[in-house]
């Protein structure tokens, strides 16, 4: 990771599936950008703070190496957009009325962009500080943050339905329903990037700067 630091070479440099890749990357942060702005704009505090937050894991790499092409992978770009685009397509009432399993899919999706967020962190506490995980508690780590996150989310909205008088939370059944899929998606998602680190090849894995992640024996960075 010591080249990266010096900032992009000429384009052409580039092979061009990196290419391919950081634009697909690129198009997803779109969505995430314009979703985070649409509920900074309607004032939705918590999802406001989620899009923040979001955003903040898909920048530092590209900022901290000067690199464009350091973009987080698409699909997980996808991942985190996903919940944001799903609360917002929600503001329909007409929505929730009439498909009776909207509330499980939009409670399983922030589940698992809370995971890939917790992966993100790992990866980032990794690549920037002295922290240092073997997979076994990487998983755990994902899945205890996502828990964690979602159990700080179910209070936040407890509070914004008290004081502003919201309808975040239809029923104490309805926020237990969102914890337990929190645990579901965080266990799933937790064995899945495990098994998706594995599994990427070493050309994609070092290109993304994930080069030794998870290897805690004679960590270098790369």
């Amino acid at each position: 990771m010591g080249s990266g630091g010096m900032g992009p070479g000429p384009l052409s440099s580039y092979p061009p599936e990196k290419i391919v890749e950081a634009e697909l990357s690129w198009i997803s942060s779109v969505v995430l950008f314009y979703s985070t702005i649409y509920v900074v704009l309607k004032i939705d505090v918590l999802w406001a703070a989620f899009g923040i937050a979001a955003l903040s894991l898909y920048v530092l790499p590209i900022v901290s190496m000067r690199d464009p092409f350091r973009a987080l992978p698409w699909e997980m770009t996808i991942l985190v957009s996903l919940p944001l685009l799903l609360h917002i397509s929600a503001g329909s009432d007409a929505m929730n009325e009439s498909v009776a399993w909207w509330d499980d899919l939009t409670s399983l999706a922030f589940a698992f962009s809370l995971a890939t967020l917790g992966f993100l962190l790992t990866v980032e506490l990794q690549m920037y500080t002295e922290v240092r995980m073997n997979r076994p508690f990487a998983v755990f780590f994902v899945v205890m943050f996502t828990l964690a996150v979602s159990g700080f989310w179910q209070i936040g909205e407890y509070v914004s339905d008290v004081v502003f008088a919201t309808r975040n939370q239809a029923s104490n059944g309805s926020a237990m329903g969102t914890l337990l899929w929190s645990l579901v998606g965080g266990v799933l998602m937790g064995f899945v990037y495990a098994a998706y680190i594995r599994a990427m090849s070493e050309e994609r894995r070092r290109a993304l700067g994930f080069m030794h992640l998870w290897e805690v024996r004679d960590w270098k960075k790369g």
